[in-house]
């Protein structure tokens, strides 16, 4: 996907003009052979970057956005998950809740049929948005030496992620994706997952965003190092069979403001 920059203007979007915005912007960026080369590339891959996805007007005021709702709500989060092999997560996170509340132009986005369109027509069936509220949306922010979402699965097929603020693919930070796994939760094997498929990374820039069939593809981000930060908003969608499961949410739960997970993990509040 070919990035072509929309002009900045000086005025703050608003919610009501996120879709329209969007639907401009795609309309330029996501076509022909950029199209058909994202479609392919997520066919093969099960996780596509999708390049200057947000316009830079819109960016700006998403960051503006995100970055007050973190300052003032972000909770530090250290878990390790055995229902992922004790894979690590460490960073701050915002809830849905919160977002819900405080996060007009990230609802706009999350709800825009402009992404609903986009996301449908790369991953070549019709996404819907996720029944259980608590997945909609979430920030989450890497920002000390080590923070790392580490190697998981998700319960819906689809997660579609905004980055708003990356570092340099030398100080970590970027995505690895297996595809074609699959998450046992009364057995999880990360190891086994990694020995039986390939490994892909990407490196994102602000601005960019990314489509992962979440479900069959274990997926990380590279530990952080240094000052860096590594701030995303992430949305989760549903396809058609979803609609139809039961199923649960151990760990978005946990990380963005539920209950439980393992005895040994910490919490600390931030933005007090």
């Amino acid at each position: 996907m070919t990035l072509h920059h929309a002009e900045v203007v000086s005025s703050v979007p608003v919610a009501d003009e996120v879709n329209g915005i969007l639907q401009k912007h795609l309309a330029e960026i996501f076509s022909g052979e950029a199209a058909d080369a994202v479609k392919e590339q997520f066919k093969n891959e099960h996780i596509v970057p999708l390049r200057g996805f947000c316009p830079p007007e819109l960016l700006a005021a998403l960051q503006a956005e995100a970055g007050g709702i973190m300052d003032e709500h972000g909770v530090d989060r250290k878990f390790t998950f055995e229902i992922t092999d004790n894979s690590p997560r460490q960073m701050t996170t915002v809830g849905q809740p919160v977002i819900k509340e405080h996060g007009p132009l990230i609802d706009a986005l999350y709800f825009s049929p402009a992404v609903k369109d986009l996301l449908s027509d790369v991953v070549g069936e019709e996404v819907h948005t996720c029944p259980y509220e608590g997945e909609h949306y979430v920030i989450s922010r890497l920002g000390k030496s080590g923070d790392t979402h580490g190697w998981h699965w998700d319960d819906y097929t689809y997660g579609f992620i905004l980055v708003l603020h990356a570092p340099d693919y030398r100080d970590g930070g970027f995505v690895q994706a297996v595809p074609h796994t699959s998450w046992d939760k009364q057995n999880p094997d990360v190891h086994g997952a990694l020995l039986k498929s390939q490994v892909r990374s990407y490196a994102l820039e602000a601005g960019d965003a990314y489509v992962v069939k979440t479900d069959t593809t274990m997926h990380r981000v590279y530990p952080i190092r240094g000052e860096s930060t590594r701030t995303i908003v992430n949305m989760t969608w549903a396809n058609g069979a979803d609609l139809g499961r039961n199923i649960t949410h151990e760990t978005n739960d946990v990380l963005f403001g539920g209950t439980g997970g393992s005895t040994e993990a910490s919490e600390t509040a931030v933005g007090v």
